[in-house]
């Protein structure tokens, strides 16, 4: 059966007047609305990041009009299918960046020959040869769910604390660094990065795990690929997750089955708050009068 819902993922770095973004956000409104998009797009004085769902013919419009409020050519994006759409609304976010690391990096070009392809990649990482670091520049719960095989996780909780991670990370400046991330966007800015800090050779997989795993599933990354909607992850051949769902206490990805210690309801949540009694409930409602009871008991004992 072929998924009704198209999902692309995309971004685009370059200078966007701060006068225009609500102009672009209203148009970009409009034609959600009109075409039924849902999901979120960030723009901001440095450019636009966004996943976006809907019907094809949909989402190829609301792609011209992208396309039309930036004035340029083309906008690469990665694509994947659902059986129902993973978002509930559209919104358009104007903010400060389109990617949040907090220290501020020249624009990144799109092309540079810092960009390696997925079968650059590829080639290079089953290559047998150890001369480079493979890093991985995502939280360290997107991490658990799946990783290129020997690569380094910092295991960091937002991308904002990257730039501490490279003053401590030990990696010799003139070690070859290959990093990756979910669509390309956080290494942008990593790797501008880690070049202004003094590394001499950073390299990225241009277009992210989704990009590699459209050319090479069941290849060097291993597990699945966590995204920010619904679906939680992707597997190995970019279809929603069976397994991974958001734990309704702490937002994390989770696959741990209980049945609900305040009204028996199944429930799926992370290994996290499997290790405490009172998270072991199928939201902080059942949580909360659980925890109270549970007060109440100890201390009319």
């Amino acid at each position: 059966m072929i998924n009704p819902i198209s999902i692309i993922t995309f971004y685009k770095f370059l200078p966007i007047d701060s006068r225009r973004l609500p102009t672009v956000k209203e148009s970009l409104c409009f034609t959600a609305k009109r075409r039924n998009i849902r999901g979120l797009i960030v723009i901001a004085g440095e450019g636009l990041n966004g996943t976006i769902a809907g019907l094809p013919d949909d989402i190829a419009e609301i792609k011209l009009k992208i396309i039309e409020c930036l004035g340029i050519d083309d906008l690469a994006v990665k694509s994947s299918s659902a059986p129902t759409n993973p978002f509930r609304r559209f919104k358009v976010d104007i903010r400060r960046e389109i990617i949040t690391m907090g220290e501020q990096v020249p624009l990144p070009e799109m092309e540079t020959d810092s960009h390696l392809s997925p079968e650059d990649w590829h080639n290079k990482v089953t290559s047998g040869d150890d001369d480079f670091v493979l890093l991985d520049v995502r939280n360290h719960y997107e991490s658990l769910l799946g990783k290129f095989k020997n690569s380094e996780v910092p295991g960091f909780n937002s991308f904002g604390e990257f730039p501490e991670y490279v003053e401590r990370c030990g990696i010799e400046k003139d070690k070859k660094v290959l990093m990756y991330c979910t669509g390309g966007i956080r290494c942008e800015k990593a790797a501008l990065l880690m070049k202004d800090k003094g590394f001499d050779e950073v390299y990225q997989l241009q277009g992210g795990i989704l990009k590699y795993l459209e050319q090479y599933p069941n290849q060097e990354f291993e597990g699945e690929c966590f995204v920010f909607d619904d679906r939680v992850a992707v597997g190995q051949n970019l279809e929603p997750s069976g397994q991974y769902h958001l734990c309704p206490h702490c937002g994390d990805p989770g696959k741990i089955p209980v049945s609900c210690r305040q009204c028996d309801k199944q429930a799926v949540i992370c290994d996290r708050c499997a290790r405490v009694a009172a998270y072991k409930t199928c939201s902080k409602n059942c949580r909360y009068h659980f925890e109270r009871e549970a007060k109440v008991r100890h201390i009319s004992n």
